[in-house]
Order: structure tokens, then sequence, then C-alpha cells
């Protein structure tokens, strides 16, 4: 498993595919995502924070979902959006989401074997 984050609208989706050379084909966009009826014919999901936003009110499907591509998808690249840095919301859902989708990044990038950000379409390997 491979990890990419940085912020919105860095060059993350543009730096994997020109560095796996993948086709766009094999990305599927994290707020498309259906983890009860996943078929998994991807190599890369992008925006994997939309799909963390999509289920924040079902923690225990976003759990499932995660420990499933940790033990069955060695293969897979996840792009998501750092969430988190600035100013903190006042929204309490908003804070929640946030608070969930660091956790959820925490679980993914400690199995993955790669973990990069991308600022201004530079990658800044961190594991």
């Amino acid at each position: 498993m491979e990890v990419y984050i940085g912020g919105s609208s860095q060059g993350k989706l543009e730096y994997v595919l020109a560095k796996k050379e993948y086709p766009k084909e094999t990305v599927t966009e994290g707020a498309r995502l259906n983890p009860l009826s996943d078929n998994g014919n991807y190599k890369i999901i992008n925006h994997f924070h939309e799909f963390v936003r999509n289920y924040a009110d079902k923690p225990e499907i976003i759990d499932n979902f995660v420990k499933q591509l940790i033990e069955k998808r060695k293969d897979i690249i996840i792009i998501s959006d750092q969430a988190g840095s600035g100013i903190v919301p006042a929204d309490k859902a908003e804070r929640e989401w946030r608070e969930l989708h660091g956790r959820v990044m925490c679980q993914l990038a400690a199995c993955a074997g790669h973990v990069e950000r991308i600022i201004c379409g530079i990658g800044q390997v961190i594991k």
C-alpha cells in the first residue's frame, strides 16, 4: 500500500499517475466509492477524504473498508487531501470529520510501505 497526502490542488493525482505510469482508468474517486458493493477494479483511490466524509456518520463502514484494504489490497494507492491544518472549524460535525479522517489516515500510513506528501507537485517521502 502507498499513501499520498497533501493540500487541495497540489497535483497529487498527476504526480502519482506520472510516477507509476498508470492510466486514468485505474483511478476511482473516493466520493463514488461504495464499500458495500466494492468490486476493487482499480489501483488508485483519489480523494479518499471524500469517502471518509460520505461515511462519517457510519464509522463502522469506514473501519471495515480500511481493514479490507490493509488485509487484501497491498497494491492499492490512496490519495487524500490533508485535513486538519489551519483554523479549527466552529461546526462540530466538521471537527468530528477531520478527527475521523486523521485517525483513518494514521492507520493507513502505519500499514503503508510508502508514504509521500505532495506540495506544488513535488513529492516529499515521509516513509
